[in-house]
Order: structure tokens, then sequence, then C-alpha cells
């Protein structure tokens, strides 16, 4: 049953965010730093915490995304009555937005929102700056945008690599910063994957041989190698490890 807005008893979602461009700004901003936070938050405030939304990799300039949808469902479905977030910008990044949630949806549910680090409360009341923070949190991420689009371009001129990870059958250079090398302990898969196409294999059907085959996915070599993707694969059934999809097949190329 949904709480009215006066209750004492708030049903917290704790929701974290993510993106790309924030990674350069080191562990202030991790999602660890933001659950730690909100996690303390929620306990002095004796708030009861009902679910952890988390959203690693999402431009705040999208609401769109997969969990911040998930918890937008709750409120809609009166399971969560208060989300608090580390500050605005995890929210969302977008001004208009952001004003339509906090101005018109927020109160129209009865829902209130608080942003930790910037001490804002809609039961308190948000301060006269919000409407600058939101706007300002716009611009940088169309700031970052452009400066991360111009470094692209630089790296694209002078035939660098971009990806945050190596593709399956090769490795990060261990001293050469953007540059590839051949992994010698996956390059079968990539060639596998080659000769079984110059066989006459589409892609489809190599997935499917892959998957039969129990070849790991790209992906969860990473995982096992360096602890990444850990949000998909720790705890993960088994067959998780090989689930190959017909666009990882397509994007694999043969080392040379």
């Amino acid at each position: 049953m949904k709480q009215p807005y006066n209750t004492t008893i708030y049903n917290t979602a704790l929701y974290m965010r993510l993106s790309r461009d924030d990674e350069n700004y080191g562990d202030s901003v991790s999602i660890e730093t933001q659950r730690t936070i909100l996690q303390q938050y929620a306990k002095e405030q004796g708030l009861h915490v009902v679910g952890e939304y988390v959203d690693d990799g999402w431009s705040g300039t999208n609401f769109e995304r997969p969990d911040f949808q998930r918890m937008m469902d709750d409120v809609e479905a009166g399971k969560v009555n208060c989300i608090v977030t580390k500050d605005l910008s995890r929210f969302g990044r977008e001004h208009v937005m952001m004003d339509y949630y906090l101005e018109f949806l927020f109160p129209e549910k009865r829902v209130r929102y608080i942003a930790v680090a910037e001490n804002e409360d809609t039961e308190k009341g948000l301060s006269d700056f919000v409407p600058f923070k939101n706007l300002f949190n716009e611009w940088f991420a169309k700031d970052t945008s452009r400066k991360v689009k111009a470094a692209f371009k630089v790296k694209f001129a002078t035939g660098q690599r971009i990806g945050a990870y190596a593709p399956i059958g090769y490795r990060k250079h261990p001293e050469i910063k953007n540059k590839l090398i051949i992994d010698e302990e996956t390059r079968w898969i990539v060639e596998k994957i080659f000769d079984l196409a110059f066989h006459g294999r589409g892609a489809a059907s190599i997935t499917s041989i892959l998957i039969a085959e129990k070849v790991p996915t790209p992906g969860f070599i990473n995982f096992q190698r360096d602890g990444t993707f850990a949000n998909i694969y720790a705890g993960a059934p088994e067959e998780k490890s090989y689930a190959w999809t017909i666009a990882q097949v397509k994007r694999s190329r043969p080392p040379n």
C-alpha cells in the first residue's frame, strides 16, 4: 500500500548512476562510493530501504536507463515513495526533465527526493539554486561530450584505438598506451570463428557452435582476468559464461 506523503516511514530507493565520462574523476563518483554514502545516510535518517537501483555506464542526459525505469515503475506501483541520490547529477543531467520530475511528477506521486551531498530535500523544500544546478549539470555533460569527441577525433587521425577493452584475440600492450598486441591465449577463438565462416557458416550458426562447445565469451574472459563485468558474471549461472551473441561473433576479427 502506498504511504501518504507526510508519513514518517519512507520506502526508499537508493539510486546510483555512473557514466563512462564520470570514470575520469576517480573514486569520488564510483558506484561503490555512492553506495557507501547512500547506505550511511539512510541508516542515519532511519529510512526503510526497499532496493538499490544502479545504472553503470549510462549518461545522465538519457532517462531511458534500465534501472531508472525499473525504479520509476516501482514508484508507479506504490513500492517506493522516497528516492535518494548522492547529488542531483546522479539523478540526471537534463534540466527540462529534472524540472519535470522535481516540480511535477514527484509532488503528484507524493515522492520525497533527497540529494545527499547538496543537502536538497523536497520534504524540506528545495533551494532556489536547484534550477541553476540542473542547468550547470546539463552544460557540464554537453561540454564533456564535446571534449571527448575532440579527443576521439585526434585518436582516429593518429590511428590509435579508443575502446576501453581489447577485443577478443587481443590484449592491451603492457607499455604502449592505445596499442594492442595478439593474445596468444585467446587467438584460437577468433581463428575458429573465421575458419567456420570460411567454410560457409553464418553468424547464427557460429554462435550456436560456440555455445554448444562452451567457448567462453569475451566478457567472461575479462571477468576472469581483471574482475571487470562483475555485475554480470559474479554469482551468475555457468551458462552465462558462454552465452555468445551474434553481435559478438560479428565484432570478432582475426589476429594478424
